[in-house]
């Protein structure tokens, strides 16, 4: 009986170790590797776009920021947004 208690702990612990590197440890690495915000001039290489598309961009309201002073700065997730929102899955070519 206690072999078998053993064996359902030593169970549930690798379930719970197995769900946590599977789950969560990718999404926390993601987190914590990335920088929490980005200047636009580091947005405009990452994305090839002219700051006065994101000028545009902010004007619209297409892209959250953050204005400190005169210094615009983005989020990630407010980068991830506006880029899942425009996502366009491209046509099967035969």
């Amino acid at each position: 009986m206690i072999n078998n208690i053993e064996e359902t702990i030593k169970a549930l612990i690798d379930d719970a170790v197995r769900e946590a590197i599977n789950n969560t440890l990718p999404n926390k690495l993601n987190i914590e590797t990335r920088q929490p915000v980005y200047t636009i001039n580091d947005v405009c290489k990452m994305f090839q776009v002219s700051k006065r598309h994101m000028q545009y961009l902010r004007d619209s309201g297409q892209i959250g920021y953050i204005k400190n002073c005169r210094k615009i700065l983005f989020r990630w997730e407010d980068l991830e947004a506006f880029f899942n929102q425009n996502y366009v899955k491209g046509a099967r070519s035969l």
